[in-house]
């Protein structure tokens, strides 16, 4: 038996991971958390132009998905490439 499982939430408001760009942060979406012995993980989604290393991964929150695509608008007008 495995000591490790991927759950992935539904409803309410979804999870965010803030990540460091050189032009800034952009949130990109948790799609599902990885839960093991020694912790629990956040598994981000893919957002073309964001390295989602964990070193760039700041804080982790939740917000409506219209409030985290208007940062991503104003994150790849400034210069990223969503």
């Amino acid at each position: 038996m495995s000591d490790e499982f991927e759950f992935v939430p539904t409803g309410g408001q979804p999870w965010w991971a803030m990540v460091k760009t050189p032009t800034g942060e952009v949130p990109v979406r948790v799609k599902s958390w990885t839960v093991t012995t020694e912790g629990v993980t956040a598994e981000l989604a893919e957002l073309r132009g964001v390295d989602t290393s964990p070193e760039n991964v700041g804080a982790l929150c939740q917000m409506s998905r219209d409030e985290a695509w208007a940062q991503v608008a104003t994150w790849s007008k400034t210069g990223g490439s969503a």
